[in-house]
């Protein structure tokens, strides 16, 4: 089954992140500056869009990407390439890397902790 397929069954076309709503959408092909890209995030138009050339993992794996955008969007993390933290003494990282490896991160915990990640997303608990 495939990614989207599986959000329209499940009734999910949004995420909500608090102060807006972004509609989840696919496309065949995403060009920005010229680049093919397997994701993006539209701030104006408060969309999400992945690649559907992508293979399941992969579209899961970039729509989380994108939603970290949004989420960090709200942390007051807006500019992708600007380096956070530099000026403190913390180690630099932009929004665009930390999106990356906060996805591959949260991915990983789900793949290695299956149990604790459904106990803690539980249905009821939302």
């Amino acid at each position: 089954m495939d990614l989207f397929e599986e959000l329209r069954r499940g009734g999910v076309s949004h995420m909500h992140c608090g102060w807006a709503s972004f509609a989840i959408l696919s496309a065949v092909t995403i060009i920005e500056d010229g680049e093919e890209l397997d994701g993006v995030t539209d701030f104006e138009k408060r969309t999400v869009t992945v690649s559907s050339k992508l293979d399941y993992t992969a579209m899961r794996h970039t729509l989380l990407h994108e939603i970290w955008h949004v989420l960090l969007e709200g942390m007051w993390m807006h500019d992708r390439s600007k380096e956070y933290g530099a000026m403190s003494g913390i180690v630099p990282i932009c929004n665009e890397d930390l999106a990356e490896n906060i996805a591959k991160g949260t991915l990983l915990f789900r793949n290695l902790n299956p149990q604790l990640w459904d106990i803690l997303f539980a249905p009821h608990l939302t």
